[in-house]
């Protein structure tokens, strides 16, 4: 009993070190991380060091997949080449208006879901469904209502004695109905976190407003707007990285059509790499995309991060 009264805490560690090595928190952390970051490698670094290999060498797929090394030489084709500048500018075309849409028509399904007394629950329930299925299947569904025959747009203009446009076949129309189906698609997915941003605002400031008056366009103004930038923006970034990858709508809709106003840079770069074969060609665009993402991303992302950090040292 005395030799177990005399011992110190200090010498209980040291015994418990000498029985078994402690595990640091540093490497602990890495073992969790370890399966997840095995997968990217495997699924998104190794296709991506692939890619940039393929982009130096000849590779066409009829003629025995990859061959010698050409350098720089595959870029200078791609920046030279007319067609895809052409879809790079429809793809920012499309970009700019369908989140703009998005943007103001999710901020007003906010605001009124917002300031709805009762089937809040219900609604936020409906305004998802777009989204539970995926876009090539919803696609399908459009091109059918888009139809010049049967489609149920040219029949409803027809009962109302308007014109019943070729949606999908004229060159006029075709891009903007792809932005119609992708405005349905993703404005509740604007509309649901615009009124999470509004529905995490502090009441406080807008019941001082209320005390002293203060018009609703004014809070609007002052107040509301300030509180959601952060969330406006983080939404504008996000569907704007999306919009900037469409493919499916374009594929199931349009397939390009007609001719090349419908053809956006990745339907390009799929066009050319699975149809033509020419897998260095595409494999340079993907490359060019990606980075002109990434450094959009980056330089749209350092407000952001610069008013979180702002807002982080108030408090």
């Amino acid at each position: 009993m005395a030799r177990i009264l005399d011992s110190q805490p200090g010498d209980t560690a040291v015994g418990l070190k000498k029985q078994g090595r402690v595990m640091s928190d540093a490497w602990f952390s890495v073992l969790l991380i370890l399966p997840a970051m095995i997968i990217i490698g495997f699924f998104a670094l190794a296709p991506l060091l692939y890619a940039i290999n393929v982009s130096f060498h000849f590779a066409d797929l009829t003629r025995g997949g990859i061959q010698q090394l050409v350098g720089l030489e595959n870029y200078r084709i791609v920046l030279f080449d007319d067609f895809f500048w052409e879809s790079v500018g429809t793809t920012v075309l499309f970009t700019f208006f369908a989140v703009t849409v998005e943007l103001v028509f999710g901020i007003i399904v906010a605001f009124l879901i917002n300031g709805a007394t009762v089937g809040k629950g219900l609604i936020r329930s409906l305004l998802i469904l777009p989204l539970a299925t995926a876009p090539a299947v919803t696609g399908l569904f459009w091109r059918y209502l888009y139809d010049t025959q049967f489609g149920l747009f040219n029949y409803f203009l027809g009962l109302a004695g308007l014109p019943q446009p070729n949606w999908l076949g004229d060159i006029h129309i075709a891009l903007w109905a792809v932005i119609i189906f992708d405005v349905w698609l993703w404005m509740p997915f604007v509309a649901l976190i615009i009124l999470a941003g509004l529905q995490a605002l502090p009441r406080e400031p807008f019941e001082a407003a209320e005390l002293d008056g203060a018009s609703y366009f004014r809070v609007l103004r002052k107040l509301t707007f300030p509180m959601l930038k952060p969330v406006l923006f983080l939404v504008i970034i996000l569907r704007t990285i999306d919009a900037l990858r469409l493919y499916d709508a374009v594929a199931v809709l349009t397939r390009g059509g007609p001719g090349s106003t419908t053809e956006t840079m990745t339907y390009y770069l799929y066009r050319t790499g699975l149809q033509f074969f020419r897998m260095d060609y595409a494999s340079t665009m993907a490359l060019l995309f990606l980075y002109a993402v990434v450094v959009a991303s980056l330089f749209a992302l350092k407000p952001l991060l610069n008013m979180f950090a702002a807002r982080a040292g108030a408090r």
